[in-house]
């Protein structure tokens, strides 16, 4: 049976850091699925180490941002402690134009960032979740402390996010551009910089979540169909809603309900 366990991070990292996790189980599935949600994370494998499916074995990684779904292939039991960072958080923390992690999961050794390497050990030798933890947030405070945080940009990005979210069903980028009062083209570099992954490609899953969360949720005895539930967040039709579920989650959305009908996982990342 698995053990999860969460814990908020320092005040002055509650922008950057959504969550800190701990999880364990002894019997794994042999293949668990990562489905993208357009926030980061970085993660210690304190046991065995895992396989990430046509990106190779990790012991521990920071995980760039996806469009679609992982399979990781446990090699044993797993005990994985980390940080999941919120939008425009990792940026800060990382010395790096985030796009440059697009569609990768990096092992420490590969990120060229000694600190990284040096926290890996720590976390390695800890004696529990807690003091895993007490060293995550003594080492994103130094970095806070080390960065410049772009204050500026932070703030067009979450006006951009925030629009694009409250208009989810037909949201334009060169909309959302405007809502950050920067040039269509200027915008979607800075997003991909300090996100990590266009501004259509994370509208699109934003897109997903919210369809996921309206399908779980639809008034059945209202005999709400899912075509009605796609028109209203912007898809052209079911088979547009299905064919953008099976590239995200790899699961058509009747499976995709069935697969994740007990998933009570905090960010709505793992299936």
């Amino acid at each position: 049976m698995i053990q999860f366990l969460t814990r908020l991070p320092n005040d002055r990292l509650a922008p950057y850091i959504r969550m800190y996790f701990w999880a364990k189980d002894d019997n794994p599935p042999l293949v668990q699925r990562i489905v993208p949600n357009g926030e980061m994370g970085l993660c210690f494998y304190r046991s065995n180490s895992v396989t990430y499916l046509g990106l190779g074995e990790r012991q521990s990684c920071l995980s760039g941002q996806f469009v679609h779904y992982q399979d990781i292939v446990s090699n044993g039991g797993i005990e994985i402690v980390g940080a999941h960072f919120t939008t425009l958080g990792a940026h800060l923390f990382f010395r790096m134009p985030l796009r440059e992690l697009f569609g990768k999961t990096l092992s420490l050794s590969d990120v060229n960032d000694e600190g990284l390497v040096a926290l890996e050990e720590k976390i390695m030798a800890a004696s529990d979740c807690q003091g895993c933890w007490d060293l995550l947030d003594a080492f994103f405070l130094k970095r806070i402390v080390e960065s410049a945080e772009d204050s500026l940009n932070i703030r067009r990005l979450q006006r951009a996010i925030a629009y694009g979210q409250r208009h989810l069903s037909d949201a334009h980028i060169c909309d959302v551009a405007s809502e950050a009062c920067l040039s269509e083209r200027h915008f979607s570099r800075l997003f991909a910089d300090m996100v990590g992954l266009s501004p259509k490609d994370y509208l699109r899953l934003q897109r997903y979540h919210q369809t996921l969360h309206d399908l779980k949720n639809a008034n059945r005895t209202a005999q709400e169909s899912f075509t009605e539930i796609a028109w209203g967040n912007g898809y052209y039709d079911f088979s547009h809603l299905s064919s953008d579920f099976r590239k995200i989650s790899g699961y058509s959305p009747t499976q995709l309900l069935k697969e994740s009908a007990n998933d009570d996982d905090l960010v709505g990342w793992r299936l």
